[in-house]
């Protein structure tokens, strides 16, 4: 039996439509070929496997013209990104608008201990308090950080003395964080500490204390002794507590009992990755040592004045991580317009930098003992743009920061090959420059320390990098409390 004959069968067993269906039906194809175009669009379930299918329906075959026509569309419109220059803080309006600072315009409720002063300005001379005093009384009363180097790692100073502040009556700036008198109604609990100011005032070598624990130490055991006696560390651990430990030795011998907490640090350099991570902990920027160069307006005037393509100033000679220097020194050290050259942390050092970074449109910031150092932090300040070599740095508030518009970035093995720096840089021409120049301008003010702090200051980005953090610390904490009755019962019928 051929074909044909099938056909003729098929179609005698078919019966013949109703008057007016037939219309009806085409109707139901155009409205179900209507609806499938629409959850197509909705629920992207098409693939690009479809398109080699040979048995694909007509009708997809227009969805996916009308897709592509879209995202033609689309690619013709430009997608800029939010500009970091101008961050929409969580506070500022409300802040703005009132003298002093306010527990309901804060963006974070902070309790913080009240330790002896021995652990905080006591180790300032300048404070003299009376007896029973812990804190200074009001605003003018804030002695003044010990000066030199012990700048660069005081961000303990700052934040500490912005909290201290932040429920004086002579206060007249707005704030970003108010201290609350209990700790239940906080968001977290700092540990008012000076680790980096007590590591460098006290720490002793071992050949000069023997067997005795020198003064830094004694301080660490007593801060944990401290701690474990109180309802709020009990209670949580230690997970909803903040301490600021900056200089990269800081509370060294203790830091595994503080693994809970979290952290305010310059880098990540020291530590284990189980003990300060970048998912619990904060980077703050080092306070930088070189002034503001506050006169330096015109981006197009820097360009043509700034004579030295590269600078860099430092140590050369470094241990670990800071092995490149030395290479690339071998490297760059007698490249024309480029300064590379050893240098010391004195007055004079300090103004020989702060001249070279003022000269140069690019400064360079190597990995040395640790990843970072206060050199990025200079360079922003001199508005000379970052070469930033250095592959396990961590940035403060990158989260909101695009470096990438004020820096450039090189991974140490392109660094050291020949050529290939400078060529990067000379192909950096003055439009590009200016822009980022100008970036750092605007920047700039979020790596400032000062009080009283100021809405976008780094005092105030800090907080902000630490209530960032608050939620998804609160929602680990809260799972490791789901099963807490269960494990009392367990241990109950254990015993």
């Amino acid at each position: 039996m051929d074909s044909r004959e099938d056909d003729d069968d098929l179609a005698a067993k078919v019966k013949p439509l109703r008057i007016g269906y037939s219309s009806w039906i085409s109707k139901g194809y155009i409205v179900a070929a209507l609806a499938l175009v629409l959850l197509t669009l909705l629920s992207g379930v098409l693939t690009t496997d479809l398109s080699h299918s040979s048995g694909v329906p007509v009708v997809l075959k227009y969805v996916r013209a009308f897709k592509s026509e879209m995202l033609d569309l689309k690619s013709e419109v430009e997608l800029k990104e939010p500009d970091s220059g101008s961050l929409q803080f969580s506070n500022p309006s409300n802040a703005s608008k009132q003298a002093g600072c306010h527990k309901d315009s804060a963006r974070l409720k902070v309790f913080m201990y009240d330790l002896p002063s021995e652990f905080h300005y006591g180790m300032i001379s300048e404070f003299t308090p009376k007896k029973n005093q812990i804190w200074p009384q009001n605003v003018s009363d804030i002695p003044k950080y010990p000066g030199g180097l012990y700048q660069q790692h005081s961000p303990e100073y700052w934040l500490i003395s912005d909290l201290v502040t932040s429920d004086m009556p002579d206060r007249s700036t707005p704030c970003t964080v108010f201290r609350v008198k209990r700790w239940q109604d906080a968001g977290v609990i700092l540990i008012p500490f000076f680790a980096s100011l007590s590591y460098n005032k006290y720490s002793r070598a071992p050949l000069l204390r023997g067997k005795k624990l020198d003064r830094n130490q004694e301080l660490q055991l007593n801060l944990i002794s401290f701690l474990s006696s109180q309802p709020a560390w009990r209670a949580s651990e230690g997970s909803n507590h903040v301490v600021v430990i900056h200089h990269p030795n800081a509370m060294l011998h203790t830091r595994e009992k503080f693994r809970s907490v979290m952290f305010v640090v310059a880098d990540f350099g020291r530590y284990g990755a189980e003990v300060a991570n970048m998912a619990k902990d904060v980077v703050a920027p080092y306070k930088h040592v070189i002034p503001n160069f506050d006169e330096d307006v015109d981006a197009a005037l820097s360009f043509k004045s700034r004579t030295t393509l590269l600078f860099f100033q430092g140590a050369i000679a470094r241990k670990e991580g800071g092995i490149i220097r030395q290479q690339l020194y071998e490297l760059l050290g007698e490249e024309p317009n480029i300064i590379f050259s050893n240098g010391t942390t004195s007055n004079a050092g300090i103004r020989s930098a702060t001249a070279g970074m003022r000269q140069s449109k690019f400064c360079l910031h190597l990995a040395g003992d640790t990843p970072s150092s206060n050199r990025l932090f200079d360079a922003v300040a001199s508005h000379c743009v970052p070469l930033i070599i250095s592959n396990e740095i961590e940035l403060p508030f990158e989260d909101v920061l695009n470096y990438s518009e004020f820096s450039l970035f090189v991974n140490s093995s392109d660094a050291l090959r020949k050529g290939f720096v400078t060529d990067l840089l000379s192909n950096v021409g003055e439009k590009e420059w200016t822009r980022m120049h100008d970036r750092l301008r605007q920047v700039e003010r979020h790596f400032q320390y000062q009080l009283p702090a100021q809405i976008g200051d780094a005092v105030h980005m800090t907080w902000e990098a630490i209530a960032r953090k608050v939620p998804a610390l609160t929602l680990a904490r809260n799972k490791q409390r789901r099963y807490a009755r269960s494990q009392f019962i367990s241990q109950k019928i254990a015993t």
